[in-house]
């Protein structure tokens, strides 16, 4: 019966062995660490849920809706938590399934890590949302800042598939001015230039005060959900051997 129940899901296999090493930075936090990605398979019943329940599923239903957010060090840390209880907190609380890349293993280019959000839409919107606030509204230094008074201008980097770049600005400029009204953040999308060659992604910075932040980043995941066909081709947090760094070579 065994080797009956091992070809089931042939189509998640893949990113789930992939991304196994990409929440290992959990065990630099503490003893832990490694339950949050055992916790995070809760998030797979979702998936399969949706499979069964439409009779003919669209055509990029094998693949979780995701979301990557791009943080430093410091923010990484806080995200996984100590031995891994902030992530897996979040997992349960927005049903999405978060995973951060390994320490030293960037975004290329940069000196960033990538958090990978994945599941249904609405998960990974609440998701989202859960990291932001975590890094932005829960962490001592912004805490501080507030006591004091300050209100500080926040520039969150999110990574969009580069298919997903026509619909987030719209024509001419429609959607992303729509969006930064509504939110009132500042919203901007690196140039097809700026792009990292052979990574199919491109940075959108979002920058405002921890509101808008939020609110903008939001607008932005649900413009990228209405078409279902665009997605990340790399649904890992693991960029080695892409434009000419991150983490690995």
């Amino acid at each position: 019966k065994m080797s009956d129940d091992g070809p089931k899901e042939p189509v998640q296999e893949t990113p789930q062995t992939e991304n196994a090493e990409e929440a290992a930075p959990a065990a630099e936090e503490g003893s832990l660490g490694k339950r949050p990605v055992e916790e995070s398979e809760a998030s797979e019943p979702s998936k399969r849920h949706h499979t069964e329940g439409s009779g003919a599923p669209p055509p990029a239903s094998d693949k979780p809706f995701a979301m990557k957010i791009l943080v430093s060090n410091k923010d990484a840390g806080t995200v996984i938590g100590r031995g891994g209880q902030t992530i897996s907190s979040m997992q349960t609380k927005s049903g999405s399934r978060i995973r951060v890349s390994n320490a030293n293993e960037y975004f290329p280019n940069t000196q960033d890590r990538v958090v990978l959000i994945t599941g249904e839409v609405a998960n990974v919107v609440a998701g989202t949302k859960n990291v932001l606030e975590e890094v932005y509204c829960n962490a001592e230094s912004v805490q501080a800042a507030e006591a004091a008074g300050e209100e500080r201008i926040i520039t969150l980097k999110l990574l969009i598939p580069n298919g997903a770049a026509g619909s987030v600005i719209g024509k001419g400029g429609e959607s992303i001015k729509k969006m930064q009204e509504e939110s009132g953040a500042k919203i901007q999308l690196t140039t097809k230039e700026q792009q990292v060659p052979g990574v199919d992604e491109r940075i959108l910075t979002v920058a405002g005060n921890v509101n808008c932040l939020v609110k903008g980043a939001e607008a932005v995941v649900q413009k990228i959900s209405e078409d279902p066909s665009i997605g990340f081709s790399n649904l890992t947090t693991n960029y080695r051997g892409a434009g000419g760094g991150g983490g690995g070579g």
